[in-house]
């Protein structure tokens, strides 16, 4: 009895010595790969014991084993080898992340915790940003909120920075009402209103616009010269069909900043809601002489001005004695041909190819049509059409 006891008791170190033995074998093969990048059936060896060391009782439950795996998968990662990646899932990286959790999950004071957190850091920022830029918002939110709380533990306090990404990532990912939730978290750090803006839109999107507006309200009370905030405030007042509050808003705020085109631009907007062409004519050619380059100007009086023209020539067509009507057309024309100029300097403002620009030329092409002017009408068709 004592001899089977015995060779019992041997077994069962023999095993846990062989069990703790693939951590250190995986340990060196990494070693071994680490030191010629191009030796990758070590790395795969490596890959090969830790797996097994997983699933062993004696050894899966030591951070130790943990951290070895991150380690083995971030260099997978690392490797950029695409049979590599394959032969590790796919995903190496995430394996890696929850590798090293895992380590700092089954001992917060693990030896190397720090290294642990500090890859896990680098590992969640790469995989947020690239995330966010390939417009994957739904993931770039997880990993923001990871990395928030990796870097608020790291800190001793809340990291605003990733949680302000993480909000915007749920609002492109239409998850509003988290994006509400850490929007509020930190619209105390807004310092331009990009944030006021944002929880705005977010309430917005759940169809909640009374909590929308009080945000609006508080973020043109802090950042008054902010324009995206004045913008939504306008058309809010132009939906509810108070173009008097808009127009009172505008003069308010250029009264502040006369050198802002689009504050000009958008009176402009008001006062064509309002039915005062004239006002808008002179806002938008404030809007030019302030920034040559405002496209949206030039549009806007062409299109003011063949309107014109339009109920110019639609009135000549009553006209039956024939000078009359000779000189309504002609004072109709004049008013298109000045609609004409201001939309090929629209046109020339916008980049080729672009929908601003097809606008644009669809209102030049009927022009060009209605003034019989042949040869511009044959080549912006043949702009329109490549």
């Amino acid at each position: 009895m004592k001899n089977t006891v015995l060779i019992a008791a041997l077994f069962i170190s023999t095993l846990l010595h062989a069990q703790q033995a693939k951590v250190v074998s995986a340990i060196n093969t990494l070693g071994y790969y680490q030191k010629d990048k191009s030796d990758t059936q070590s790395i795969r060896q490596a890959r090969g014991f830790i797996e097994e060391a997983i699933k062993a009782e004696s050894t899966q439950g030591k951070p130790k084993t943990w951290w070895v795996r991150g380690n083995i998968y971030w260099a997978i990662n690392e490797s950029k080898d695409a049979a590599l990646i394959e032969m590790a899932g796919g995903n190496p990286i995430m394996i890696a992340l929850e590798s090293y959790s895992k380590a700092i999950e089954i001992d917060p004071k693990y030896e190397n915790g720090e290294d642990c957190r500090q890859k896990s850091l680098i590992g969640y920022n790469q995989l947020a940003i690239e995330s966010y830029n390939s417009k994957n918002y739904a993931d770039a939110a997880i990993y923001f909120e990871k990395l928030a709380v990796l870097m608020t533990a790291l800190r001793g306090k809340k990291d605003n920075s990733s949680l302000q990404y993480a909000a915007a990532a749920h609002y492109y990912s239409a998850n509003y009402t988290k994006s509400i939730q850490l929007y509020n978290e930190v619209i105390d750090t807004d310092t331009t209103g990009l944030l006021h803006l944002q929880l705005f839109k977010a309430h917005c999107g759940i169809g909640d616009t009374a909590s929308g507006i009080d945000v609006l309200k508080k973020g043109r009370g802090l950042f008054p010269n902010y324009q995206p905030l004045l913008t939504e405030n306008l058309n809010i007042l132009f939906r509810q069909n108070k173009n008097a509050e808009a127009e009172e808003l505008l003069r308010l705020a250029i009264s502040k900043d006369p050198n802002n085109h689009t504050l000009w631009l958008a009176a402009g907007s008001t006062y064509e809601n309002l039915g005062r062409k004239e006002d808008a004519v002179e806002a938008y050619k404030k809007a030019i002489e302030i920034n040559k380059e405002a496209w949206q100007a030039y549009y806007n009086l062409g299109a003011i001005y063949n309107n014109i023209g339009k109920d110019l020539q639609d009135k000549a067509n009553n006209e039956k004695d024939q000078k009359k009507y000779d000189a309504a057309i002609k004072i109709a024309d004049e008013q298109l041909k000045l609609a004409l100029t201001y939309l090929e300097q629209a046109k020339d403002l916008t980049p080729v190819g672009s929908s601003d620009r097809m606008d644009i030329m669809r209102a030049l092409k009927q022009l060009y049509m209605r003034l019989s002017l042949n040869d511009k009408y044959d080549a912006i068709k043949k702009e329109m059409e490549q």
